[in-house]
Protein backbone atom coordinates (compact mmCIF):
# COMPACT_ATOMS: atom_id res chain seq x y z
CA UNK A 1 0.00 0.00 0.00
CA UNK A 2 3.20 2.41 0.02
CA UNK A 3 2.92 3.56 -3.31
CA UNK A 4 -1.14 4.43 -3.28
CA UNK A 5 -0.86 6.47 -0.04
CA UNK A 6 0.78 10.23 -0.73
CA UNK A 7 0.50 10.36 3.75
CA UNK A 8 3.75 10.26 5.37
CA UNK A 9 2.45 7.80 7.76
CA UNK A 10 2.69 5.06 4.32
CA UNK A 11 6.25 4.23 4.93
CA UNK A 12 5.28 2.92 8.46
CA UNK A 13 1.96 2.08 8.77
CA UNK A 14 1.47 0.24 5.11
CA UNK A 15 1.48 -3.08 6.07
CA UNK A 16 -0.52 -2.68 9.47
CA UNK A 17 -4.10 -4.35 9.23
CA UNK A 18 -5.14 -0.83 9.58
CA UNK A 19 -6.98 2.18 7.30
CA UNK A 20 -4.38 4.67 5.59
CA UNK A 21 -4.90 8.06 5.02
CA UNK A 22 -4.69 9.26 1.33
CA UNK A 23 -5.93 12.77 -0.23
CA UNK A 24 -8.83 14.82 0.98
CA UNK A 25 -9.43 13.24 4.28
CA UNK A 26 -9.76 9.84 2.43
CA UNK A 27 -8.28 6.48 3.68
CA UNK A 28 -7.51 2.93 1.86
CA UNK A 29 -9.53 0.63 3.48
CA UNK A 30 -7.52 -1.90 6.13
CA UNK A 31 -6.11 -4.46 3.95
CA UNK A 32 -8.19 -7.24 5.69
CA UNK A 33 -11.74 -5.66 4.50
CA UNK A 34 -10.12 -5.24 0.91
CA UNK A 35 -9.13 -9.43 1.34
CA UNK A 36 -12.91 -10.09 2.39
CA UNK A 37 -14.43 -8.22 -0.49
CA UNK A 38 -11.76 -10.08 -3.02
CA UNK A 39 -12.59 -13.26 -1.30
CA UNK A 40 -16.68 -12.63 -1.71
CA UNK A 41 -15.83 -11.50 -5.54
CA UNK A 42 -13.48 -13.92 -6.61
CA UNK A 43 -16.32 -16.13 -8.43
CA UNK A 44 -17.07 -13.62 -10.60
CA UNK A 45 -13.65 -11.42 -10.89
CA UNK A 46 -12.61 -14.81 -12.66
CA UNK A 47 -14.92 -14.81 -14.89
CA UNK A 48 -14.10 -14.50 -18.62
CA UNK A 49 -14.55 -11.05 -19.84
CA UNK A 50 -15.41 -10.00 -16.04
CA UNK A 51 -15.93 -5.85 -15.51
CA UNK A 52 -16.07 -4.53 -12.20
CA UNK A 53 -16.55 -1.35 -10.75
CA UNK A 54 -15.12 0.34 -7.82
CA UNK A 55 -17.50 2.98 -6.36
CA UNK A 56 -14.91 5.00 -4.13
CA UNK A 57 -11.89 3.94 -5.73
CA UNK A 58 -9.97 6.16 -3.63
CA UNK A 59 -6.20 5.98 -4.62
CA UNK A 60 -7.22 3.16 -6.67
CA UNK A 61 -5.63 0.29 -4.71
CA UNK A 62 -8.67 -2.49 -4.71
CA UNK A 63 -9.66 -1.22 -8.58
CA UNK A 64 -5.68 -2.97 -9.04
CA UNK A 65 -6.73 -5.76 -7.10
CA UNK A 66 -9.91 -6.37 -9.00
CA UNK A 67 -7.97 -6.19 -12.49
CA UNK A 68 -5.15 -8.54 -11.30
CA UNK A 69 -7.70 -11.31 -11.45
CA UNK A 70 -8.42 -10.81 -15.06
CA UNK A 71 -11.05 -8.99 -17.20
CA UNK A 72 -11.52 -4.98 -16.51
CA UNK A 73 -11.72 -2.69 -13.93
CA UNK A 74 -13.29 0.76 -13.51
CA UNK A 75 -13.08 3.02 -10.55
CA UNK A 76 -15.15 6.09 -10.20
CA UNK A 77 -14.53 8.73 -7.39
CA UNK A 78 -16.05 12.07 -6.54
CA UNK A 79 -13.13 14.19 -6.21
CA UNK A 80 -10.55 15.73 -9.00
CA UNK A 81 -8.09 14.96 -6.09
CA UNK A 82 -8.74 11.24 -5.84
CA UNK A 83 -9.31 11.00 -9.19
CA UNK A 84 -5.68 12.24 -9.65
CA UNK A 85 -4.18 10.39 -7.31
CA UNK A 86 -5.95 6.83 -8.42
CA UNK A 87 -4.95 7.68 -11.85
CA UNK A 88 -1.50 8.53 -10.74
CA UNK A 89 -1.13 5.03 -8.86
CA UNK A 90 -2.47 2.81 -11.81
CA UNK A 91 -0.41 4.00 -14.63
Amino acid sequence: RTIFSDSPRSKTDAYRDAPLPISDAATISAPHMHARCLELLLPQLVRPNARSLDVGSGSGYLTVAFALFGGTAYGIEHTQALTDLAKTNVK
